[in-house]
């Protein structure tokens, strides 16, 4: 697992998402990173943000009962402000996250706490004129997940709502190693070693989900340290690898090797 912030002119959003690469290969190898020729495009996923109108309650679409139990337990627990509940939205659907907040999630996303200021919330037509503007807290909880699962997640999302309301928001270092799953441990009753295996589970299912829908079709390799690079699709470029040269480099061009049912096998696992 890691974790990503992003950030705009107005929204701040940080979420939890498993890596990309495949399971099964060495870390060595899972880290890798590719150089392209050409340079970063920047992302076109950002969209206006439309979070919903703040209630007399928090806002939860989805598994209300299950949601709200681990809500307000937590909630409690981390001795966060009765008044900012107002302005708190969960939703178990994706899109919906989106709209909310103009951000697409990862599709290996398990959970997401997104941070709405009142710049961008007033700039929304359907907000009242008579009404004070203020800031959002909107939450996405994956809802195909196991219960111990969900009850975490939730915990875990609510750290981040608490260090926003406290104005010490934190970045993750090493998902499942830093200061932020220390504080899940201590709230939740379960060890760091419970809680990574939770998630490395999670992972490896979400993984599985997202090769059903986008299965590996071509293998690139390096040839020269002989690295293997899964992928679904092919580059539309010219690609080399980093571990040979940090900068693009021809000599190192990936190449396209033959690909079986035995070697797409190996990176399900």
């Amino acid at each position: 697992m890691v974790a990503d912030i992003q950030k705009c002119k107005s929204v701040i959003i940080l979420f939890v998402y498993i890596h990309r690469e495949p399971f099964g290969l060495p870390a060595r190898t899972r880290r890798v990173v590719i150089v392209t020729v050409s340079k970063s495009m920047p992302s076109k996923r950002s969209t206006a943000s439309m979070p919903p109108l703040k209630q007399a309650e928090p806002i939860i679409h989805g598994d209300h009962s299950t949601l709200h139990h681990w809500l307000m337990h937590y909630w409690e627990k981390l001795q966060l402000p009765t008044a900012e509940l107002r302005f708190l939205a969960i939703t178990q659907d994706r899109q919906e996250f989106k709209q909310w907040t103009g951000k697409r999630l990862n599709s290996m996303a398990l959970g997401c706490y997104c941070y709405i200021n009142a710049l961008s919330v007033s700039r929304q037509p359907k907000a009242s004129s008579g009404e004070q503007v203020a800031h959002r807290h909107i939450i996405f909880i994956e809802p195909d997940m196991g219960p111990q699962s969900i009850e975490v997640t939730v915990a875990h999302e609510l750290i981040h709502l608490a260090d926003r309301v406290k104005g010490t928001p934190r970045r993750h270092h090493h998902h499942g190693y830093d200061s932020i799953a220390a504080d899940e441990a201590a709230i939740t009753g379960y060890t760091l070693e419970d809680l990574r295996t939770l998630l490395h589970a999670e992972s490896v299912a979400r993984e599985r989900i997202r090769r059903e829908r986008r299965p590996i079709r071509y293998l690139y390799e390096c040839p020269s340290c002989g690295k293997k690079y899964p992928r679904t699709r092919r580059y539309s470029q010219a690609v080399s690898c980093s571990s040979c040269d940090t900068s693009y480099n021809p000599s190192f061009r990936l190449l396209l090797s033959p690909v079986d049912n035995d070697d797409i096998a190996t990176y399900y696992q």
